[in-house]
């Protein structure tokens, strides 16, 4: 079976995710998904197909820590890095991408 891909820049990848999702994160967090996704695809040898949907049910944008901790039942940030990626937001912030388990 054949398939049509589209290679897709930074820039495109956060504008299709926010034009399709605007709720689920920020554009700096959309960013960051783009170099986590981009670095998995180089890591694994593969192309992976561009996924809103997906992305937004893999992937939750929270404030900080105790939001994430509180949200996902979990006693610790250690219990939280052991589960899962945890991927800082913005610099100078506390906030956070947690890939859903």
């Amino acid at each position: 079976m054949g398939a049509i891909i589209d290679t897709l820049d930074e820039y495109q990848f956060v504008e299709r995710l926010m034009k399709i999702r605007p709720e689920n994160f920020s554009p700096k967090a959309a960013r960051n998904l783009f170099y986590w996704y981009e670095d998995l695809s180089e890591g694994i040898g593969e192309n992976i197909e561009f996924d809103p949907i997906s992305i937004c049910i893999e992937w939750s944008e929270y404030e900080n820590h105790k939001e994430a901790l509180e949200q996902m039942g979990l006693e610790s940030i250690d219990e939280l890095y052991e589960r899962t990626v945890v991927l800082p937001v913005e610099e100078g912030t506390e906030k956070i991408l947690v890939q859903e388990y």
